[in-house]
């Protein structure tokens, strides 16, 4: 059995190549063979000097040289993990080389996200037949759908043979649009145990004795809380790694296989990110998901409804309930040692049941 899987494509988000990792590894467990498309628009292949290219403007000289560092870490994980196919001119093209094609996880249904790569057409697979049509935990990220995409969602997903879905939310969605009942699955990211996840990852060469007592990890894309996170470093007493940090070099271009290995081990993980929600659960990771005055609206449907799942709706950290965080790393993940291991199966299942139609 030969299996196509589609996702969004780049050398920067670290969400984004680990659930594609994840995925990927959990298909070739079920299926012949298995691979990731990198659709680039009918440009043909990837090109990641071009990527780099591409780059926003900066008269920075070190600026350019970061980035590129950071994509050709990320490009050769990439390389090393998952089996990609470039050269795609023109996707319909190869629709009869699949028994399968399984869109997802990442936001490939949310219509206000559509990358040059992946144009909202392709995330439903409007070019290959209902009956070759997976998706595996498509997220939609929104509260709902805008009014001007609706008739095209509706179109899209109800050509699907089988649906699953990432968000509690995504799954009325798919109710209201097409009568349709979707699925709610894990990210990919949770499908792998975490002695999976360890076994592809790598210490970071600067982790050094400054570390061996522990350490708070941040993870944060933008408007990291820079007085909060000084507090916290010296309400514990303990050194801060801050991913994406462009004042620390070493910490700014950390790699997918050492993002693995710094959470794996970190005393405190600080987030507004999904994916390191996802990690800090899956590690069993003291967290504290930050969303100080609700800046970041955005994503709290994909966030309430994973830690809903677990019950840990009580590391959401706002202005509000900063104090009830008076011990961080008190943490109770009986939940998730109970939930994990039947959502991961009832996952598998859904995975099982669609390839073997």
């Amino acid at each position: 059995m030969r299996v196509a899987q589609l996702t969004f494509n780049t050398y920067e988000n670290y969400g984004n190549i680990l659930q594609k990792y994840a995925l990927h590894a959990t298909l070739k467990k079920f299926v012949d063979f298995t691979e990731v498309l990198w659709f680039n628009g009918n440009k043909g292949s990837s090109d990641f000097w071009a990527e780099t290219a591409e780059l926003p403007p900066s008269n920075s000289l070190e600026y350019y040289l970061r980035e590129a560092v950071k994509m050709s870490k990320f490009k050769e994980f990439h390389e090393r993990y998952i089996k990609t196919r470039f050269n795609i001119p023109y996707i319909e093209d190869i629709a009869d080389e699949y028994d399968f094609f399984v869109v997802g996880s990442d936001q490939v249904w949310n219509p206000l996200c559509e990358p040059v790569n992946m144009p909202l057409p392709i995330k439903f697979l409007n070019f290959v037949s209902p009956a070759k049509k997976i998706s595996y935990a498509a997220s939609i990220g929104l509260k709902e759908i805008p009014a001007e995409f609706v008739n095209f969602c509706r179109q899209g997903i109800s050509s699907f043979q089988y649906i699953s879905v990432r968000e509690s939310n995504a799954v009325d969605i798919v109710k209201n649009l097409t009568g349709r009942n979707a699925e709610l699955v894990l990210d990919p990211v949770l499908l792998l145990t975490a002695d999976e996840w360890l076994k592809v990852s790598r210490r970071p060469s600067w982790l050094n004795e400054k570390y061996q007592r522990g350490y708070i990890l941040t993870y944060f894309f933008k408007y990291r809380p820079v007085d909060d996170i000084k507090k916290l470093s010296k309400k514990l007493n303990l050194p801060v790694i801050n991913l994406f940090d462009e004042n620390n070099f070493n910490h700014y271009i950390t790699s997918p296989d050492e993002f693995i290995y710094l959470f794996a081990n970190a005393s405190l993980v600080f987030t507004h990110s999904f994916h390191g929600t996802a990690f800090s659960i899956l590690f069993k990771k003291p967290f504290l998901f930050y969303n100080k005055d609700n800046w970041i609206s955005s994503v709290m449907e994909r966030i309430i409804s994973l830690l809903k799942m677990f019950n840990l709706e009580n590391r959401i950290l706002t202005s509000q309930t900063a104090a009830e965080f008076d011990s961080p790393f008190e943490i109770d993940f009986s939940m998730r040692d109970k939930i994990l291991p039947q959502e991961r199966l009832k996952a598998l299942n859904f995975l099982v049941t669609a390839l073997n139609s």
